[in-house]
């Protein structure tokens, strides 16, 4: 039965939580927006009461959600207006945080915290790395100037301009035209939508939608002879990984890939298994224990790098021609204990 409000007026009852509607409310837009896979209209956002909106006046809930981007700003983090191209200003806008700013003004880390990270970013810089000297560089220079620890001395930094023509046209989501020269020695003019960058040993490459191929295709940047100014734009596809496109030590060799297969024991952690294969190929997990299977274009290289993981419980499943590549380094292994 409902008590009466009477009964409820007279009676004291302990103090409960007292909740700040506002920061509710702000607290709630952040979250929606963060997680939302699409920006969200003004509509959506003003008349949904569970946001804390939805009062039933339209024009009171706008100016509340104003309000709340000015707050939410305060604390560094950007809401940004989204329209689509050739939109008209009477269209209704959508929003999304703006994740290239949010939280990118000074006073947020502390200065013990800037110069572990500059320490971080030196160390990187002065090991050679090419791929990500540029952007690193440009990172360090805005925290030494955000936290006035310009006085820090910077790093010898190796530059290489190709690289810098890649990062510049990934940054810029602009397609990069270019002259490429193959490992062969043959030139051949090239215009790739970058989608991602990285390193192999000291080598810096960079995957992308080909314009010759049509295809996702990987590049050397020490391979570029000349480069010009990215122009157009595109968009990453959501479901590239740039996972798929890493370097392991079995894909250097000029044949066809053969798909190989690798068992890892049933007790062998996830992350171990999943750090190992990077996500390329497939994976399937069994109360046999997990298998792995993968392109491979060299069957030495492949057998060698289960080899230096058989203390993880890797192990060779197929094709034989593995298996037997595997059973020759135990073999010359054994023939090399044995005579020392």
């Amino acid at each position: 039965m409902m008590a009466s409000a009477s009964t409820v007026t007279n009676k004291k009852s302990a103090p409960g939580p007292v909740f700040d509607k506002a920061a509710q409310r702000i607290l709630n837009l952040f979250f929606v927006l963060n997680s939302s896979p699409e920006p969200l209209s003004t509509e959506q956002i003003v008349l949904d009461s569970d946001l804390g909106y939805g009062s039933g006046n339209i024009d009171s809930d706008k100016r509340k959600f104003r309000r709340d981007r000015d707050r939410l700003l305060e604390r560094g983090i950007v809401i940004k207006e989204v329209r689509e191209a050739g939109a008209q200003e009477t269209e209704e806008s959508a929003w999304t945080v703006d994740r290239d700013h949010t939280f990118a003004a000074g006073g947020l880390i502390t200065a013990d915290d800037a110069d572990l990270l500059m320490v971080a970013i030196d160390q990187a810089l002065v090991s050679g790395s090419t791929a990500f000297a540029t952007p690193l560089a440009d990172i360090r220079s805005k925290i030494a100037y955000l936290t006035d620890r310009a006085d820090v001395g910077d790093p010898m930094i190796r530059h290489s301009p190709m690289a810098d023509a890649v990062w510049s046209a990934f940054a810029e989501r602009c397609a990069l035209r270019f002259l490429y020269r193959n490992g062969r020695g043959e030139q051949r003019m090239r215009t790739v939508c970058v989608y991602g960058i990285f390193e192999h040993e000291g080598i810096a490459y960079f995957c992308g939608l080909d314009n010759t191929t049509n295809a996702v295709r990987t590049f050397r940047c020490d391979r570029i002879v000349r480069a010009w100014r990215p122009s157009g734009s595109y968009a990453i596809p959501e479901d590239f990984n740039l996972s798929d496109y890493l370097f392991f030590e079995f894909d250097f060799a000029d044949r066809e890939p053969v798909a190989a297969t690798f068992s890892f024991e049933p007790e062998s952690p996830s992350d171990l298994v999943f750090g190992l294969t990077h996500g390329r190929g497939k994976l399937d997990r069994t109360g046999e224990g997990w298998r792995w299977t993968v392109g491979i274009r060299d069957i030495d290289a492949a057998a060698t790098f289960c080899m230096e993981h058989s203390m993880d419980g890797m192990r060779p499943v197929s094709p034989d021609a593995l298996k037997q590549a595997w059973n020759n380094l135990i073999e010359r292994t054994v023939t090399a204990h044995g005579c020392a």
